[in-house]
């Protein structure tokens, strides 16, 4: 069979732009790199390992690329000229600094003269970046400096040294370097994370300790290396993990001589040693390497920068985009076998080889049209653990997708061992809404019409198409409790959720142990430890939990744990949503240590001001802290706050095998109309793939059963979860408030249950049309609230500040700006609004808000971090910097609705 270009370039071919290569089709004739200076900050100067933000996001942007695991930064000050230091390390799951700005300073001693020149001292200097490189121009008397850093491959960036000599005389000069790692106060690196500093002739290695816990994740004897071109002599400090090096050269009268350093980082002696010879290539060939990076870059932009009407300051912001998202590319390492994009390589807890698949969906439709190699190599990351029936710990879940996979695998799947830890963040609780289909058929489309490989496209899907549908079908036989072609969201079998023999359980602290002991039965209940003196029990059992619901607020609850509501609303990729039952209990907060005040508890009081609206409960709040209290508690005001209590409470049932019994998860009993849409969106490109794939792929002849379902899901769409009254979209109760079921038939087929319109409004009402499943009467209604400044339009609402389209209505009961998925504004569901407003013909409204966000959004003017989410009503970042669906919908965005 013929090789494909696809084949060649997985693996270290990605890094070449030959893999890119047809003819460019912008309207660019040719892209200048330095069109794009300092698009995003790359300043800094880190004072300790974890310098971070108020988000916890380390507090610099690092340049990282190509797949590489460390990242440099710009000087912030003088002091730092002369070197790309405050290294930053990605180390398995995290990432961390490990030098300020003076690392590796170089600085300049006239050996004729004896005269020690610091590069601070340069007359005039510019500091500067361009996507591909970081610089410094560096001006002084006689001489310049010129610096130049790029990564060379996967685990090593190249810094080259051009000192030029202005004189009539030759320069004889002794270079010299010096560095030292930081720490903690406590001196914590330098007795649980650095282990020794090597002298290696040509540079130096810092050599590091199995390390875990601490947001540090490392093997024995991973390795930071510096080597140089030039041989020469160095000191090392042992104890502080400092060193010297020097060397000399001569420069002759007004000629230029190069330096070039390597900077590596490895995770083990294997890719040392590795890594060791392509130094040894590099530093004989770095011009070369230098250009291929030039080359790779040009080919990014060239392709990406696609908008003829997009001004140069939106165009600012898609290389912005571009940036980040190649700069949060990770390359195979630990058991991932490929290449991977993670959320944020700059928010530790988002970083190392952390790879989500709502996150690679997104993130591989955006690179598809400027980077597509990555793109199919992130989602092959995901696909590389999808579940088989032979799984020594779920068979149950063939086809299934884990939520988190990353460096090493978790302890009971074997990932611990002598010189490493295993994975502290591997999840295979959930798994997350499929638009897998919808985004290798994006790769598949680039691939064919923007870079001219039909036959990298063709093996493409056939590669992916029975993965896909292997998580299709798993999606019905594991989620869909009635059996409807309607999945639900839920939770899979774990020790999180459920008992080793299989039952499902809660955790409750309660001041009536005796008023629970008696619902539900002491056979059913499990001891746990007290929080706030208050005795906690683990509530076991489906039914057991629905007698709680029932008589919750008759037990006295000061907290509460729910691990498969938990998981349901991580699977569904919007954690905390109000629909999912999140609202804010003053019941609750009493054990939450940010409630200071009763202003704290008031804005706190979500529950209590929903059921002072519907059911005329006096929520009058008295006490104070760790304390608070409803005023009046006389039992007929209590008992409306129970009937509201009971709009929020979320039912679970068992999904077992039909024949054998066995357990095979737990489903939420509510069908989300966001995931109805992206299973209608998943059978209409299955069916397309399957017209398209080869005559010998596995289950090509399902093509038309999967264009039935999607016309079935329609019409089960636009017929059950659409409110006449209020105009929108809402999930579905499957069974009613009193865990009763609450089918009904309405035109011609059965719908499971009635809307789920109390928990207010939110961008899973607009997925219908995004997906384009909504009818145009319907999308024209719904249209109407994400056009209403009440709601949704809160650019208009709040001028020159608010951006559109946020994760709740601002008449959502459970609304807060500052709520993770109750308010913030997260640009994946803008995007997906901004697509449905076009696609049901209000494209200029879309193009309004898109030009709304990029002006009111804090730092895409300027030279911010892409971040996580946006306070919708003043514009304020929120959230993990550097954030890759963020980048990606900016990206899609800059592509569709940046205008002039």
């Amino acid at each position: 069979m013929k090789k494909t270009l696809l084949a060649v370039c997985i693996g270290s071919a990605i890094l070449l732009s030959g893999c890119q290569n047809a003819p460019d089709n912008t309207h660019h004739n040719s892209l200048q790199l330095s069109e794009f200076k300092n698009v995003l900050n790359r300043r800094g100067n880190p004072s300790a390992l974890f310098d971070t933000d108020e988000y916890s996001n380390l507090r610099y942007n690092a340049f990282v690329d190509a797949g590489a695991w460390h990242g440099h930064l710009l000087p912030d000050t003088p002091e730092g000229y002369g070197a790309f230091g405050g290294i930053m390390l990605v180390t398995q799951e995290y990432a961390n600094y490990i030098a300020d700005q003076s690392f590796d300073v170089l600085s300049v001693q006239n050996n004729k003269t004896h005269q020690h020149i610091s590069l601070s001292q340069a007359k005039k200097a510019e500091i500067y970046s361009t996507p591909d490189a970081l610089h410094q121009d560096l001006i002084f008397d006689d001489f310049d400096v010129h610096m130049t850093l790029r990564f060379a491959t996967n685990r090593t960036s190249l810094l080259k040294t051009t000192l030029t000599n202005k004189t009539d005389t030759s320069l004889d000069l002794a270079l010299q370097w010096h560095g030292k790692l930081l720490d903690n106060a406590d001196n914590w690196a330098k007795t649980h994370f650095y282990h020794r500093i090597n002298d290696n002739g040509s540079g130096v290695s810092f050599v590091f300790r199995k390390t875990e816990g601490h947001g540090i994740k490392t093997a024995k004897d991973s390795e930071f290396m510096v080597r140089r071109s030039l041989n020469g002599t160095t000191a090392i400090n042992p104890q502080q993990y400092s060193y010297k090096s020097e060397s000399s050269v001569l420069i002759k009268p007004n000629t230029s001589t190069r330096v070039y350093t390597t900077y590596s980082y490895v995770h083990n002696p294997n890719e040392a040693a590795r890594e060791e010879q392509r130094v040894q290539h590099i530093l004989k060939h770095a011009d070369a390497y230098m250009k291929k990076t030039i080359g790779r870059w040009e080919g990014y932009l060239n392709h990406g920068l696609n908008n003829p009407d997009a001004t140069k300051s939106r165009e600012n912001v898609a290389v912005k985009a571009i940036m980040t998202l190649n700069g949060n590319w990770r390359s195979p390492a630990g058991v991932i076998k490929h290449s991977t994009v993670t959320p944020s390589v700059t928010a530790p807890y988002f970083s190392g080889n952390d790879t989500w698949p709502w996150d690679t969906w997104k993130q591989a439709y955006a690179m598809a049209h400027f980077n597509p190699d990555v793109a199919m190599e992130n989602i092959r990351t995901v696909f590389q653990f999808q579940i088989q029936e032979n799984d020594p710990i779920r068979p149950q879940d063939k086809g299934y997708l884990l939520d988190v996979v990353n460096y090493n695998l978790p302890e009971n799947r074997g990932g611990h061992s002598e010189n490493n830890a295993a994975s502290e963040n591997w999840n295979e609780r959930n798994t997350k809404p499929s638009l897998a289909a919808w985004s290798v058929m994006e790769v598949h489309h680039a691939l064919v019409n923007e870079f001219n490989r039909a036959d990298d496209a063709q093996t493409w899907i056939d590669e992916m198409y029975p993965k896909l549908v292997a998580y299709h079908d798993w999606w019905l036989r594991n989620r869909d409790h009635n059996g409807n072609g309607i999945p639900e969201y839920g939770a899979a079998v774990d020790p999180a959720h459920n008992t080793r023999d299989g039952h499902m359980y809660i955790r409750l602290w309660t001041n009536e142990e005796g008023k629970l002991k008696d619902l539900v039965g002491e056979e059913h209940l499990k001891k746990i430890d007290k929080k706030g003196g208050v005795t906690g029990y683990q509530v076991i059992g489906v039914n057991a939990y629905n007698k709680v619901l029932d008589h919750y607020d008759t037990l006295g609850v000061t907290a509460y744990e729910n691990g498969a509501q938990e998981a349901t609303g991580w699977e569904s990729g919007m954690d905390n949503a109000a629909r999912f039952g999140f609202i804010d209990d003053l019941a609750l907060t009493n054990n939450d240590d940010t409630i200071h005040s009763t202003s704290d508890a008031i804005q706190s009081d979500q529950l209590g001001r929903y059921a002072a609206r519907h059911y005329g409960f006096h929520n009058q709040i008295v006490g104070s802290t760790a304390s608070w209290k409803y005023q009046d508690q006389s039992q007929k005001n209590m008992d409306k706050l129970s009937k509201a209590r009971k709009d929020w409470q979320v039912r679970f049932a068992e999904n077992r095998d039909k024949n054998s019994g066995q357990l095979l998860g737990f489903s939420m009993l509510q069908e989300s109309v966001d995931q109805a849409s992206y299973m209608y969106s998943d059978n209409k490109y299955l069916a397309e793939m399957a017209k398209q794939v080869s005559e010998n792929i596995k289950e090509k002849e399902r093509g038309e059963e999967f264009a039935h379902k999607s016309d079935d899901i329609k019409h089960y769409i636009n017929t059950c979860m659409f409110d006449d009254n209020s105009g929108f979209f809402y999930d579905i109760r499957m069974v009613d408030k009193n865990g009763k079921k609450s089918a009904y038939q309405k035109q011609g087929i059965t719908c499971a249950g009635t809307v789920l319109k109390e928990r207010g409004q939110a961008p899973e009402g607009w997925s219908p049309l995004f997906n384009g499943a909504a009818t145009r009467e319907h999308a024209d209604r719904v249209i109407s609230s994400m056009l209403n400044p009440d709601t949704f339009n809160n650019a208009v609402a709040f001028p020159h500040k608010g951006i559109s389209l946020a994760t709740a209505s601002r008449d959502n009961p459970a609304y807060n700006p500052d709520i993770y998925w109750r308010g913030r504004v997260w640009l994946d569901q803008f995007y997906f609004g901004l697509s449905a407003l076009s696609q049901y013909g209000h494209k200029n409204d879309a193009i309004q808000m898109a030009e709304d966000l990029f002006h009111n959004g804090k730092g895409f003017k300027e030279d911010g971090a892409i971040r996580e989410n946006y306070n919708p009503e003043t514009g304020a970042v929120q959230g993990a910097s550097n954030f890759s669906w963020s980048a990606a919908h900016t990206y899609l965005m800059y592509r569709d609705y940046f205008k002039e």
